[in-house]
């Protein structure tokens, strides 16, 4: 079928199970064995038309397989009868990617323009990093402060205790 770099590439089994059971009447089962047939098939339909569709692209001077590629290699390997169902699917696909596009635009529904949406991203950001700086300047002055208070001795030191307190030595050399 394939060659060696082929083996490890596969489908779905639960997946191909699945549209199995969908095609087949209740009553009728599918080994596994029939199965994993089915889906070796499927694999070599799916590099038979993507080798020809590459032919094709190669063809038009393309580098990139388009859905017109994989139409016309549909045809030209004797699947013409596949053609208008892979049409309409591709059709619905396409609609589908467009109003999922269409949905994941999300700042679009806001009525605000994206330039208005980006200036007042940057302000919240000038504004986050304002308080972030008034805090830290806070912070620092406070500890001004009390080493102020404490050299002036009207506040005990503070001690750490990852640190010897140096007062309790001084204190003992008085």
């Amino acid at each position: 079928m394939g060659d060696k770099n082929d083996d490890n590439l596969s489908l779905p089994k639960a997946t191909v199970s699945k549209l199995i059971k969908e095609i087949l009447p209740q009553e009728v089962k599918c080994s596994n064995e029939t199965r994993d047939l089915i889906l070796e098939c499927c694999v070599e339909f799916i590099h038979l038309i993507s080798s020809e569709a590459n032919d094709i692209c190669g063809k038009d001077n393309k580098r990139t397989i388009a859905p017109e590629h994989v139409i016309k290699a549909l045809k030209e390997l004797g699947f013409g009868d596949y053609i208008q169902k892979v049409t309409e699917v591709y059709d619905k696909h396409k609609l589908e990617v467009s109003t999922k596009t269409k949905s994941s635009k999300k700042f679009e529904n806001l009525g605000k323009p994206t330039e208005q949406l980006i200036k007042e991203q940057q302000l919240l950001f000038a504004k986050a990093r304002s308080a972030y700086q008034q805090s830290a300047e806070a912070q620092q002055l406070q500890q001004q402060q009390q080493l102020q208070l404490q050299q002036q001795g009207l506040q005990p030191p503070q001690t750490n205790p990852q640190l010897p307190n140096h007062s309790e030595n001084n204190n003992n050399n008085q």
